[in-house]
């Protein structure tokens, strides 16, 4: 029970983590403006596009989320059965954090690849048991 507990309010805790890093994304759309701007080879209409596809990021960071939180209230509700989206976020997470950090070298990017598997441990943790 105190397992579940634990898994639960860290399944909670990084959903909120990953929903509030949108806002810690998007507020950096000014530098990336700015930094874009001052590219001679850019032409405005690339720029426009990379910024919305930055801020379409942002978005699916705050709907994951979200997604996260919303399955976590149908858990403790009860609901079984529900855990494939925040799985396949947590996969996401990981393997894009791994792929980040292997392609950029950037360590930032390891956040991304725990929150995955903060988020991965969590939802397993929160399966109902298997009956013979």
């Amino acid at each position: 029970m105190i397992m579940r507990k634990l898994a639960s309010a860290v399944f909670l805790m990084t959903g909120i983590v990953i929903g509030l890093g949108a806002f810690g994304h998007d507020s950096n759309a000014v530098k990336l403006a700015q930094t874009l701007a001052a590219a001679p080879a850019l032409e405005p209409a690339d720029i426009k596009v990379i910024l919305a596809v930055w801020h379409f990021c942002s978005g699916c960071m705050l709907v994951f989320g979200a997604t996260c939180v919303w399955t976590w209230w149908q858990i403790r509700k009860g609901a079984a059965g529900i855990l494939a989206a925040p799985v396949l976020i947590g996969v996401f997470y990981v393997v894009s954090g791994l792929a980040t950090v292997a392609y950029t070298g950037v360590p930032f990017f390891w956040l991304f690849a725990v929150l995955g598997g903060l988020l991965l441990g969590s939802a397993l943790a929160l399966r109902p048991a298997i009956r013979k």
